[in-house]
């Protein structure tokens, strides 16, 4: 069962934020995801305060990124630190209200709705290759940003999503897609020829030059409100691969449902054309990067989604894994550095066999 609602915290926090007269009038409870963070709709009254704001309920480790890649020296919130260097340099972000964090372990945010990137696309297919496209342009600005003002004082340019942290989430998927779905651990001699045939997975981390990254660029951590988007999730901002990005946004979860071969073609060729229109020249084999920076975070996922499932109790992550399997088959097919691993892993995962396919 969560912890009662903090409701006295809450009318702290308004009223911190929007003065004395400011009051809550209602509450709602909203879906969160894969996170502990728990989120609240406040209806408020009062002169000078919006409609409605939306709580974050913080759990007791939010100073760290989900699966490493902290400095160890942050001494506020990610959320807040990342969020506040996007949105002065003109990022959409949600509005922070107040931070509560310290006395009352939450965050009052600007209420940016609850349509999802994806949800809109699913509910108007015509209009799925336009937000898609306006998505591809803000990694673009994201990037060119980094570029263009780094910041020591924003912790995503002391974090690097680096060969270390790729193997690590390799090494999640091995846990938790293969060993925790079948109960049972790999021998020490298998399990380390399976992390050997997917290192190549992991190389772009180690060696393409790095650039600023959402980390969690995909199409639910994307909003649609009154026709502009707005990012979420970004306290684990870091730098990363220049495919990165991208390639999450196109084929995380059932994204491909919503995006089809053809328009991810067109979805990457508008990506490579907007970094060199922003002077950002692209090095090297990018659809090499691209499609092993996909596999390592179909990989990721889908030991996520065990992890969810079978070690946190939260049902319903399986039910994205279908897609899953599908962008991981395409990307094993068209990879050769990675064809020792397709026997390996699919005698493990047989959703992974070429023939499922």
């Amino acid at each position: 069962m969560p912890a009662p609602l903090p409701h006295d915290a809450f009318a702290r926090a308004v009223r911190a934020a929007f003065g004395a007269a400011a009051r809550v009038v209602g509450e709602e409870a909203l879906a969160g995801d894969a996170s502990t963070r728990r989120y609240v709709r406040l209806r408020l009254a009062g002169a000078d305060c919006p409609q409605t704001a939306v709580v974050m309920i913080l759990p007791p480790d939010a100073r760290s990124p989900e699966l490493g890649g902290s400095s160890g020296a942050e001494s506020e919130l990610p959320f807040v630190n990342v969020g506040r260097y996007f949105g002065t340099h003109g990022l959409p972000v949600p509005t922070l209200y107040h931070d509560g964090a310290a006395r009352d372990g939450l965050l009052l945010l600007e209420d940016i709705g609850d349509t999802t990137l994806f949800a809109a696309a699913s509910a108007a297919p015509g209009e799925a290759g336009a937000l898609f496209e306006h998505a591809v342009d803000l990694v673009v600005e994201l990037q060119a940003l980094g570029a263009r003002a780094p910041d020591p004082g924003c912790y995503a340019f002391g974090r690097r999503f680096d060969f270390a942290m790729a193997y690590a989430e390799v090494e999640h998927f091995i846990e938790h897609g293969i060993e925790t779905r079948q109960g049972r651990a790999l021998p020490a001699g298998e399990r380390a020829r399976l992390l050997a045939a997917l290192e190549p997975v992991c190389e772009p981390f180690a060696t393409a030059e790095p650039v600023l990254s959402h980390r969690d660029y995909m199409a639910w951590n994307l909003h649609v409100r009154e026709g502009r988007l707005r990012m979420i999730d970004f306290q684990d901002a870091l730098l990363a691969p220049d495919a990165f990005d991208l390639s999450q946004l196109l084929t995380d979860r059932t994204t491909i449902t919503v995006v089809p071969p053809a328009l991810e073609d067109a979805l990457v060729a508008r990506f490579l054309a907007g970094r060199a229109a922003k002077g950002l020249p692209v090095e090297g084999d990018f659809m090499r990067r691209y499609r092993l920076c996909a596999l390592q975070h179909a990989l990721k996922v889908i030991g996520r989604f065990h992890f969810l499932d079978r070690v946190r109790g939260k049902p319903g992550y399986l039910a994205y894994l279908p897609s899953v399997y599908v962008v991981a088959r395409r990307m094993l097919a068209v990879l050769p550095e990675v064809a020792d691993a397709v026997p390996l892993v699919a005698a493990y995962v047989p959703e992974l066999r070429p023939e499922a396919s």
